[in-house]
């Protein structure tokens, strides 16, 4: 069952405050889990995929920069509707959570522009369904305005 809270404004907006440049990151579970807003069964459920893979200390899940980086990614990828699945793709683009051994150069490429034209599509259908948001909201508006002019008798 999926509530509405935290991780549905978080992931809109991104994640909590980066550390100061230079200082060392190591977040255990609750913290992440506060930081970016996201439940433990979420954070959980990444990390049986592949998409996250804290190191452990003394049986306690550490997340360092890398990790963070991806379930930044991760939230950023599920707030603009990809899949699971195009997640795991997209995050081995940024060379998350550990970057293929020797990808072929051209097959990034061709990778980079698949992701890059799938976002300009997606990109294209939100601002055709912003401008269509607005004619109503704006012939609302007008309507508003001339009922309440004729309550008013005014002409």
């Amino acid at each position: 069952m999926h509530r509405p809270g935290p991780s549905t404004r978080q992931a809109a907006k991104g994640p909590g405050p980066a550390p100061p440049a230079g200082a060392p990151v190591a977040l255990g579970i609750a913290e992440t889990c506060h930081r970016f807003g996201v439940s433990l069964r979420a954070i959980r459920h990444y990390e049986a995929l592949g998409l996250l893979s804290p190191r452990r200390i003394d049986g306690a899940r550490v997340y360092g920069a890398g990790e963070l980086r991806a379930l930044t990614l991760i939230l950023r990828f599920k707030a603009i509707g990809f899949s699971l699945a195009e997640t795991r793709r997209n995050l081995q683009l940024y060379g998350l959570p550990s970057a293929p051994v020797n990808p072929k150069p051209a097959h990034v490429v061709a990778e980079v522009e698949r992701v890059a034209a799938a976002l300009e599509r997606r990109r294209e259908n939100i601002d055709t369904m912003l401008a269509e948001l607005r004619v109503i909201r704006d012939d609302l508006a007008r309507r508003l305005s001339a009922c309440a002019g004729a309550s008013t008798g005014e002409h």
